[in-house]
């Protein structure tokens, strides 16, 4: 439940990856379906915004139509809060699936779901994080946040992980540091998530202040 309020709270700051209708004539914009399951029996469903509703994104059945879980909805008033995007990347097996939410200059965070009957759950993920630490910083001050811990969904293995990277920069005084963390998450018999592998590299470059 965590993750879903923390995944419905970033999407809605984030920002669509296509131009806004509002620009469009009342009723011109329609559903979209896509992001098909390999099985074909699930896709999503992005729904534009209306004059009482804000734009959303649900798992449906493709057979009937029917909305099985809200991943993400948007409020209806105009601005950044209205946008979001969402990249669906399906286990083989239409078992699973994980969502990469990219945010307006936040970068982007991952949620996952998990087959349960009929439906979808969220799994509740550790704390992805790519921390800086200051001796890799060497005394230099980068005062600016360029990138905050920045998550991908990349691929999912074929024992069943998912492997996640995480992206932090910082930047300023003519030089900027990123942090490249790359984890691969199991999912037990009861959906729980854990890292089972765990690595991070470090760049430094220059010319790069704000």
């Amino acid at each position: 439940m965590r993750a879903r309020i923390r995944l419905l709270t970033l999407a809605i700051l984030a920002a669509f990856s296509q131009p806004s209708s509002r620009g469009e004539t009342e009723g011109e914009a329609k559903p979209r379906i896509e992001s098909p399951s390999p099985d074909g029996r699930f896709s999503f469903r992005y729904t534009p915004e209306s004059e009482a509703k804000g734009k959303s994104y649900d798992l449906i059945s493709r057979n009937s139509g029917k909305a099985l879980a809200r991943v993400a909805e948007a409020d209806v008033d105009p601005g950044p809060s209205e946008r979001f995007a969402m990249a669906v990347l399906w286990r083989h097996d239409s078992k699973a699936f994980a969502l990469t939410a990219t945010l307006w200059k936040r970068g982007s965070y991952v949620s996952v779901y998990l087959r349960d009957g009929s439906t979808f759950r969220e799994i509740e993920l550790p704390e992805l994080l790519a921390d800086i630490p200051e001796k890799v910083k060497k005394g230099k001050e980068f005062p600016h946040i360029a990138e905050l811990n920045s998550q991908s969904a990349k691929r999912w293995q074929k024992d069943g992980s998912l492997a996640v990277e995480i992206e932090n920069i910082q930047d300023g005084n003519g030089s900027s540091i990123t942090a490249t963390r790359n984890v691969v998450l199991s999912f037990g018999p009861s959906g729980r998530a854990r890292i089972v592998k765990s690595t991070i590299k470090f760049a430094t470059e220059t010319g790069c202040s704000r």
